[in-house]
């Protein structure tokens, strides 16, 4: 153990006295002043390589960001211009009613639908007027483009109106350029039928009808429908098809005539 310990001291002796003898033959040994420079470089490429690094993700945050931002406004534009074409569309369909009233005493009231029903029979939709506007039942509902239906029952705010396209809807006819009267009836599938024209009449696809008002319930030169199927030529009555102008699933307003 003895040996061991003079053996390390006798090292470190002519360790210190090789160093001596090396520094006395050079300039001063600065141990710091030789790791400096390295240790400056190396803080001067981490520090560079995190800001490589730092620039490209707060760069892509930013984007990320802005472009969320972005998504956002985009979003709040569609829905203004969505908002905006419903009110023009809108308007368009009230401007027509407004004319036809303008030009028809016979016009009770223009009322908005604000239920197709809770049945799919009977077909009927419910209106937001009622009997404090003036309408009574029996009363003929229509569009610009053509008869709706009739009212059926009447509350003091609401009403309901029967379809055309119900098989218990029934109106008095006639074809518009031939004069040929019938009875369109509904089918219960968006469509209807023109019953009792002779064979003998003449009739062809895409003629139009319009109500006859010999029924004493729909005024007369409301359009109905056109003629779309004919069938039974060898029979004593014509079986036709009719489909009605008014797309019965897409009514947004209405008027209620006398």
């Amino acid at each position: 153990m003895i040996n061991r310990r003079l053996l390390l001291i006798a090292v470190l002796v002519l360790t210190t006295l090789a160093l001596m003898v090396f520094q006395s033959s050079r300039k001063p040994f600065h141990p710091l002043s030789m790791i400096q420079r390295p240790l400056l470089e190396i803080v001067s490429l981490i520090d560079n390589l995190y800001k490589g690094v730092r620039y490209p993700l707060e760069s892509y945050t930013s984007l990320k960001h802005e472009n969320k931002k972005l998504k956002r406004e985009l979003e709040k534009l569609k829905i203004m211009v969505q908002e905006d074409r419903e009110i023009q569309l809108e308007n368009e369909r009230l401007k027509r009613l407004l004319k036809i009233k303008r030009g028809s005493k016979a016009v009770v009231a223009v009322a908005e639908v604000v239920s197709m029903g809770v049945r799919q029979w009977p077909a009927v939709i419910i209106i937001n007027k009622g009997a404090d506007d003036g309408i009574k039942k029996g009363m003929a509902v229509r569009t610009a483009d053509g008869l709706v239906g009739k009212v059926t029952e009447v509350m003091p705010g609401y009403s309901k109106v029967l379809l055309i396209t119900d098989p218990n809807f029934s109106v008095s006819v006639r074809i518009e350029d031939t004069r040929t009267e019938g009875i369109v009836a509904g089918k219960g599938n968006g469509r209807c039928l023109l019953k009792y024209v002779p064979r003998e009449e003449e009739v062809t696809r895409g003629q139009i009808l319009i109500t006859s008002g010999l029924d004493g319930v729909f005024p007369k030169g409301i359009p109905v429908g056109y003629i779309q199927k004919i069938a039974g030529a060898d029979e004593l009555f014509y079986t036709i098809e009719v489909m009605p102008f008014v797309k019965v699933g897409r009514l947004e307003e209405v008027m209620i005539i006398k």
